[in-house]
């Protein structure tokens, strides 16, 4: 989604709304750093405790340069904003859950916001698919997962569902990424996320589900829940959806299957076997180790 502001050229993402509106605020009033803050609180972008504990993406509308000055990732250092006491830089940290209220404070001093459609091919979905399986070549009970995983964004935010192997059985997990935030969280089940890590995977205690993030659970969890069926009805034999410990990809499809090459320094088949298909690259960085 897009905004167009009345009286201002071009139209804004999301992220930059706010500063499009302060920058263009201030170049024609004269405020000083805490009336400023009066016309645009803390508390309608985020927290305001955990703003003031600067805990993950709760940064408050605007804050002094150099206080966000080592917070490049919340706030739009490349774009200082002088006023009568200070200069200012303004939070990038926005999306459907507190971006209304921006508007609504905004429009309180005369601006006057729509939104714009944006291209559809812009969220358009991306998906990943990995299967690593045990090579029983001449078993007939097919050839059981080592660990899998489906990922998909919308640019948004990804999803994942991994089943994988313990030792003792498959078990399957969940997990949502929130790209702008760089919080998630991962679950046993899709329903009933309510909690959530930064990237230090420290718990951010403001977000308890994901209507925290401007989401609605149900669509979210519906989805993830989807996404299982299909992987199980796509990859799996007919007894995986009840029995996860015989959780295997069916002999008659031996065929998407190639020998796993390991690539440390000098390149070695692992005896596994593997199915790979899609965009690795939308696997949150910091999480593909334990997503495969």
């Amino acid at each position: 989604m897009k905004y167009q502001i009345n009286g201002i050229d071009g139209a804004f993402e999301e992220e930059k709304l706010a500063l499009a509106v302060l920058q263009d605020y201030c170049s024609k009033n004269e405020c000083t750093f805490n009336e400023l803050k009066v016309i645009f609180p803390d508390e309608v972008q985020g927290d305001k405790e955990y703003i003031k504990q600067k805990i993950g993406g709760n940064t408050g509308v605007f804050d002094t340069l150099v206080e966000a000055k080592d917070r490049e990732d919340y706030f739009a250092l490349l774009s200082p904003i002088n006023i009568k006491d200070a200069t200012i830089v303004v939070s990038n940290q926005w999306g459907e859950r507190n971006l209304p209220l921006f508007i609504e404070k905004a429009e309180a001093v005369g601006y006057t916001i729509s939104s714009v459609a944006t291209e559809e091919s812009s969220l358009a979905t991306k998906h990943y698919t990995y299967i690593k399986t045990i090579n029983n070549e001449n078993s007939d009970q097919g050839f059981p997962i080592v660990s899998s995983c489906v990922v998909q964004t919308n640019g948004k935010y990804t999803l994942i569902f991994k089943l994988s192997h313990d030792g003792d059985g498959v078990m399957d997990q969940y997990y949502f990424y929130d790209i702008k935030t760089k919080i998630g969280g991962s679950n046993g089940s899709p329903w009933d996320f309510m909690e959530f890590t930064d990237v230090n995977e420290e718990w951010v205690e403001a977000y308890e589900s994901f209507e925290d993030f401007g989401l609605d659970s149900d669509k979210i969890s519906e989805t993830l829940y989807n996404m299982r069926l299909e992987f199980i009805k796509t990859y799996l034999n007919e007894t995986s959806d009840f029995v996860p410990s015989n959780a295997a990809i069916p002999s008659d499809k031996r065929d998407i299957l190639k020998k796993e090459v390991k690539h440390d320094g000098v390149d070695y088949f692992t005896g596994n076997l593997v199915f790979e298909e899609g965009d690795e690259d939308i696997i949150p960085l910091d999480w593909a180790r334990k997503i495969k």
